[in-house]
């Protein structure tokens, strides 16, 4: 039997369940895909270790946010209806 926990999503608010043996590492929720350390909901986290997971928190979302760039892509110009240049 599997015993599970469960936590509050930090990014969107959530309840989700949490395996006990992923208790201390990164998971990620299956709502919004953020990425969090998997701790027990309680009072007992001190304001250092809050600004380390939120720091934790913006890191991982920088790094999904350049994993999932879309592509620039240059509009696409008609010639019968694009202004023209004038060379000076």
């Amino acid at each position: 039997m599997t015993i599970h926990f469960t936590q509050s999503c930090p990014t969107c608010g959530r309840r989700i369940e949490v395996r006990a043996s992923l208790l201390g590492r990164t998971v990620g929720c299956r709502h919004c895909k953020a990425e969090f350390l998997a701790a027990p909901d309680s009072d007992n986290y001190s304001r250092a270790d809050e600004g380390q997971l939120l720091m934790s928190r913006v890191e991982a979302a920088i790094r999904r946010s350049e994993i999932e760039s879309v592509p620039v892509v240059e509009p696409i110009v008609d010639p019968v209806t694009a202004p023209t240049q004038v060379a000076s």
